[in-house]
């Protein structure tokens, strides 16, 4: 019997993971994580979401199961959105080649339904799926959070300066920056050795390019 349910149950779980990609990618390029983007988030120009993970395995940050995983998620949402004769689970196998055996595979318990086994393994990968990118976004969000926090202690002239000299925009960014260069400035307490914090700071910078990218 053809259902709606299944269609909104697809599409949700799908947006929650295109919402996890989309900050991870935002942190691998020094962008703030809540800031708008005009190829991350909701908008015309945003990239797809294959788009999204072919990146995040382009740099390592997704295993080869995972990978597969959000593949087989991404074409299953995919025909719920825009197909009107996939109603069911069972009437994916019509239109995506072998997608029964990754869904059976991990259906868990089979029963006498078809269907109901074929939704359960959507459910179980896009899990699986899902807690992955979710442990990889928590040190994310730790990350964020704790130079939000770092942001809130005053600049002096001298740093705002040496910031714009070195070319580093964006608050997360210069808050890396920042920490780094004080980090040096108490190692290297006196006077005569700032040549030597001018230089670490810049290896430092030269050794993470992203740093100079807009935030």
């Amino acid at each position: 019997m053809p259902t709606f349910e299944n269609r909104q149950i697809a599409i949700e779980k799908t947006l929650a993971i295109e919402a996890l990609t989309s900050k991870l990618i935002k942190h691998m390029f020094g962008l703030d994580l809540y800031g708008s983007t005009k190829s991350l988030d909701n908008k015309s120009s945003s990239i797809s979401l294959k788009a999204k993970i072919d990146l995040l395995s382009d740099c390592g940050k997704i295993d080869k199961q995972t990978y597969t995983n959000l593949q087989h998620i991404i074409s299953i949402r995919n025909q719920f959105a825009h197909n009107f004769e996939c109603d069911n689970f069972s009437d994916l196998s019509r239109f995506i080649d072998g997608i029964e055996k990754p869904l059976l595979k991990y259906c868990g318990n089979i029963t006498d339904s078809l269907e109901d086994n074929l939704k359960n393994g959507f459910l179980n990968i896009w899990e699986l799926a899902f807690n992955f990118l979710g442990k990889e976004f928590e040190g994310v969000n730790d990350e964020y959070h704790f130079n939000s926090q770092n942001l809130k202690i005053s600049i002096s002239e001298i740093e705002e300066g040496l910031l714009n000299q070195w070319g580093i925009v964006g608050a997360r960014n210069r808050a890396i920056v920042l920490n780094k260069l004080r980090e040096l400035m108490k190692e290297e307490e006196r006077h005569e050795e700032n040549k030597n914090i001018e230089n670490q700071i810049s290896d430092f910078i030269k050794n993470n390019p992203s740093l100079k990218n807009h935030t």
